[in-house]
């Protein structure tokens, strides 16, 4: 789980930076930093995820549902928790930004763990 965690963690960083970047490079100040949060958000749900399976150790045979149960629902929680912040104090026009980043860095799951 560590090494897919920290390729996880690196994906998610690159991609948030590439899609940051360009909202930059478009001379969009705000929206670029509401992107870098945005894809902050999915790091930071994705670290909980890890800490909380990390925590769970190993176990019996019912362990391992119960250990990804608590995980993933750790990890639910502190995306929509984080969504919900971004959402409340960023300015309207940066929620596109903000939504993208963080469903752009979310998306790189299926890229770490499909290959």
């Amino acid at each position: 789980m560590g090494r897919q965690l920290t390729r996880l963690l690196a994906l998610q960083g690159a991609i948030t930076m590439v899609i940051a970047g360009a909202i930059f490079v478009l001379g969009n100040f705000p929206n670029g930093i509401a992107a870098l949060l945005g894809g902050a958000a999915a790091a930071a749900a994705a670290l909980v995820y890890g800490v909380a399976y990390w925590l769970q150790g190993a176990g019996g045979s019912a362990r391992p549902l119960r250990t990804f149960l608590v995980a993933e629902l750790s990890r639910i929680g502190t995306a929509v928790v984080l969504l919900g912040l971004g959402m409340a104090f960023l300015p309207a026009d940066a929620a596109i930004a903000y939504l993208g980043a963080f469903a752009a860095a979310v998306m790189a799951y299926l890229l770490v763990f499909l290959f």
